[in-house]
């Protein structure tokens, strides 16, 4: 298979950094029209827009909370959900790490974004984040919620504790940071900006003293691309909307009126 075209909105191509992102992987995409692959902007309506496109393959950078039953549950053509932390390429290494956590430790979830409006959509991450390293979110309950930030516990399947935190300052660049505290052993994941350019830091402490994973130099939004081209040529399926519903299914009582 030749280089995919790639074209979509523009300001998913902007918000998604796409022509830096295509410049960097020649081999598998290319700007050009009419487009293998559509990248769409991640706010309201983009369910409505991904079950009308007609690409080989659909990106939807940074998407944001939907109604459950207007995502397709049978879309057309492959769709990536390319989120700001939870596609950052050292999660599949930070899921080894916390496969079977025990039930009596807990998960922390705190991010750091720049705006009151992201709350909705870096809370929409958070979730897809603790699903992605096995972990997802079974209930929740909103603690606080205010135009600062928010405070949500939940619980996983198995009975691990979660707490969903997020803060809004511009004093530090935006974040997502996962502490994992067992009683013999802690994970410390930090998660930045794709904006940023700075890698993901994950570190593993037990008795036997601290140790820091390699660090990969590629940005969630270049990983969530090569996803995409995956699930088209067929190496990987993608099945981020199935997900996603159940995901949505638990923030629709706790978000703030609109």
């Amino acid at each position: 298979m030749g280089a995919l075209a790639v074209g979509g909105e523009l300001q998913a191509l902007s918000r998604g950094d796409v022509p830096a992102v295509v410049a960097s992987l020649p081999v598998s995409l290319r700007l050009a029209e009419p487009s293998d692959l559509v990248a769409l902007e991640g706010g309201p309506g983009w369910p409505e827009r991904v079950a009308a496109a007609t690409a080989r393959g659909v990106m939807v950078v940074h998407p944001t909370p939907a109604a459950p039953e207007a995502v397709p549950a049978h879309p057309g053509a492959p769709v990536v959900l390319n989120y700001r932390f939870a596609d950052n390429p050292v999660m599949p290494t930070a899921a080894r790490l916390f496969t079977d956590w025990p039930a009596d430790a807990m998960i922390e979830a705190a991010a750091v974004v720049a705006q009151p409006a992201e709350l909705d959509g870096v809370l929409l991450d958070q979730l897809a984040t603790l699903r992605r390293l096995g972990s997802p979110a079974v209930e929740l309950t909103r603690l606080t919620w205010s135009s600062a930030g928010y405070y949500l516990s939940a619980v996983t399947r198995t009975g691990v504790r979660l707490l969903l935190s997020a803060h809004v300052t511009t004093a530090t660049s935006p974040q997502l940071r996962i502490r994992g505290l067992a009683p013999s052993v802690a994970l410390e994941l930090t998660l930045p900006d794709p904006g940023t350019a700075q890698p993901a830091v994950l570190v593993r402490t037990t008795d036997a003293g601290a140790t820091k994973f390699p660090t990969l130099w590629e940005s969630s939004h270049r990983a969530g691309w090569r996803r995409l081209v995956a699930a088209v040529d067929g190496t990987t399926p993608a099945d981020d909307l199935t997900g996603l519903r159940t995901d949505l299914g638990l923030l629709a009582p706790l978000l703030p009126a609109s």
